[in-house]
């Protein structure tokens, strides 16, 4: 089987490397021969997708039956785990994460290859004014470069593979049982989390490939090469929320953080790529009303791309500490040189941009001109966000390695906190301005305004003077009212177009997190030590130590306080525990009492010699509404891929 498995990887690098041959040979040839050798082209790349398909299910299989002698197999999993975390043992590792994601990418490649040779082209050469034979040899030369720079980012992928991740590589020695799954890792959402946020890894590439291949075959003017990079930002937007939501959960339930979201260093990079798509996004919607958006969508929209492998660099490195990182190996040296390929080839193609794509001058009307400032004080906001997040989260190095050798200055979570707010708190205020831009052609734009001001007063000072929260968190729950209203109205109107609806589900989605997200924090916490039948305040709550369990099975130990939570008429019992594993490795998982408003979540920390435990539990406030803003978020961004096309261009 590992044989195999290393015939097929060679296999698909040869691929790559007559797919890019014949590209180069297209370049060269008349029209219709051209077209030919395009097409061949593509054949191989779909040959290649299922090559890399049929060596991940090689993969699975080897972990399936406990087969040993691969290194990967035997370093994470073991008989012992069931079947659905010996699948997820696949992607715990780096070999087999970074097999699943060059897989991704290789069928996405191909998916893309496929469909954009049936995609129509007369609204484009009608865009353009030239003639068809023009425009045929335009749509030659930006499916040749495609497919050159796509087939040379699959056989970087696929080299990887090859020399550096080795997923089929042979272990040192036999093993009888396999040394097993991290404990931490043993949980329902690290199933979806890794492959959800490596298909949103993937679809980048997508976006990378389409901005490189227009400005280099002089298509940046062409509408439909813009309406391809919105479906694909899309998508990729859609599963790298979608990872990053499933991800926030697992160390919600598994990891005692007390929270989502930690500011972990992976976890930071992980963002950044996701703030950087959406800024492309929001460009590709400010095309619609003023062309100077070109620039900010041509430089923007290959970044998310390069920023993915960065964060795989980042988790694969160990040049930070995280939770996250993966076993240490050789491998990084060569996706930094791959990334820095990849950053040069996104510079030239910035460059060029510079030089050869020319702007129309935007309309004067009024309405234009504002809903277009806005969108680029958007941007500004979602682009210095990442950029002060990746700093920040770099600046240990750069401190140690620039400023003092002695000891790093690691940036505590509140700056991260504080830089998030800010940027919720103005996002959400222009998320407001930008429904009533649109509003603004209705006859009775004066009342909405006065509606959204008026809802948006009442909600600060209320918040301000009687619940008497902080003046941030009051600013922001009227700026959110505020911009809730405008969204509302803005939603309703246009029912009867699926984009707006898309827009405004995911818009409020946003609102409702970043309020949410303020009221979040762990206003209400203790750490206690109980002994059997004692009880303990915690706000409105009452925690009784009823009794110590323990359950064994398969070799494993279960243990952990029974904590009955009392309030009011509620009663629950709930079982903070941790596994004991025969290794003499360990792993808790917390216990939450999930509630509309507010969760109780208990951690167990440790028990001593005389039996007395020691819990940590809070109060998280608006947790599941937390929960429901990140499923709006995806919604709208899952219901925008299947809105009708529109035109992009002003």
């Amino acid at each position: 089987m590992s044989a195999l498995g290393q015939a097929f990887l060679v296999a698909i690098s040869l691929l790559y490397g007559f797919v890019a041959v014949l590209a180069l040979i297209a370049l060269k040839k008349e029209a219709e021969t051209a077209e030919k050798v395009l097409s061949l082209s593509r054949r191989a790349t779909i040959v290649a997708a299922g090559l890399s398909v049929l060596t991940l299910i090689l993969l699975v299989i080897a972990f399936l039956t406990d087969n040993f002698s691969i290194a990967a197999v035997s370093q994470s999993s073991s008989t012992e785990l069931p079947f659905f975390y010996k699948l997820s043992a696949i992607w715990a590792g780096s070999a087999g994460s970074f097999l699943l994601w060059s897989v991704i990418i290789f069928v996405l490649f191909a998916l893309w290859q496929f469909t954009n040779s049936k995609s129509p082209v007369e609204n484009g050469r009608k865009r353009l004014h030239i003639s068809d034979t023009q425009y045929a040899i335009s749509d030659l030369k930006f499916n040749a470069i495609a497919l050159i720079i796509g087939a040379g980012l699959c056989l970087g992928f696929s080299a990887l593979l090859m020399f550096m991740a080795k997923p089929f590589a042979s272990g040192s020695a036999a093993v009888n049982q396999g040394q097993g799954l991290n404990p931490v890792l043993q949980n329902f959402w690290m199933i979806l989390h890794p492959p959800l946020l490596l298909i949103g890894y993937s679809a980048f590439i997508i976006p990378f490939i389409i901005v490189l291949a227009c400005v280099y075959a002089d298509r940046a003017q062409d509408p439909s090469v813009y309406r391809q990079l919105r479906r694909w930002l899309s998508f990729g937007i859609c599963f790298l929320g979608l990872g990053i939501a499933t991800g926030a959960r697992w160390s919600y339930l598994e990891v005692g953080w007390g929270g989502f979201w930690a500011w972990d260093p992976v976890q930071n990079i992980s963002l950044l790529p996701l703030l950087v798509a959406v800024a492309a996004l929001h460009s590709l919607v400010g095309m619609r009303v003023a062309d100077k958006f070109r620039f900010w969508t041509i430089t923007l929209a290959p970044l998310p791309f390069i920023l993915c492998l960065f964060a795989s660099f980042v988790a694969r490195s160990g040049i930070l500490t995280s939770l996250h990182l993966f076993d240490k190996s050789f491998m990084p040296s060569a996706l930094s040189a791959f990334i820095g390929c990849c950053f040069l080839l996104w510079l030239f193609c910035a460059i060029h941009a510079v030089r050869s794509v020319s702007i129309s001058p935007s309309e004067s009307s009024l309405f234009h001109l504002d809903k277009s400032e806005v969108l680029f004080w958007a941007n500004v906001i979602f682009v210095f966000t990442a950029v002060v997040v990746g700093v920040a989260t770099f600046w240990p190095v750069i401190w140690q390695f620039i400023i003092s050798f002695d000891k790093p200055f690691i940036l505590k979570p509140e700056f991260y906190n504080n830089i998030a707010s800010t940027a919720g708190i103005i996002l959400a205020f222009l998320l407001g301005v930008v429904a009533l831009t649109d509003l603004q052609i209705y006859r009775n734009f004066t009342l909405q305004l006065l509606a959204c001001c008026a809802v948006g007063l009442v909600c600060f000072g209320f918040m301000f003077r009687f619940g008497q929260e902080p003046l941030v968190l009051a600013l922001a729950c009227g700026i959110c009212a505020f911009s809730f209203v405008a969204v509302l109205i803005k939603f309703v109107l246009n029912l009867n177009q699926t984009g707006q609806i898309a827009g405004g589900i995911a818009h409020l989605g946003l609102l409702l997190l970043v309020v949410t997200v303020g009221f979040s924090s762990d206003k209400q916490s203790i750490q206690t030590v109980l002994t059997v039948g004692k009880k303990v305040a915690l706000g409105e709550y009452e925690l009784l130590f009823e009794s110590f369990k323990q359950e064994s099975f398969s070799g494993l130990i279960k243990e952990g306080p029974v904590i009955v939570v009392t309030k009011q008429d509620l009663k629950k019992k709930l079982w903070p525990h941790r596994y004991l594993y025969p290794n003499g490795r360990s792993s808790g998982e917390v216990a939450i009492r999930t509630g509309l408003l507010e969760d109780v979540y208990i951690s167990f920390d440790r028990i001593s010699s005389d039996g007395n435990v020691t819990i940590t539990a809070k109060v998280k406030p608006f947790m599941f509404l937390i929960w429901l803003s990140f499923l709006l978020i995806i919604a709208g961004s899952a219901l925008g891929l299947i809105r009708p096309e529109r035109d992009i261009s002003p």
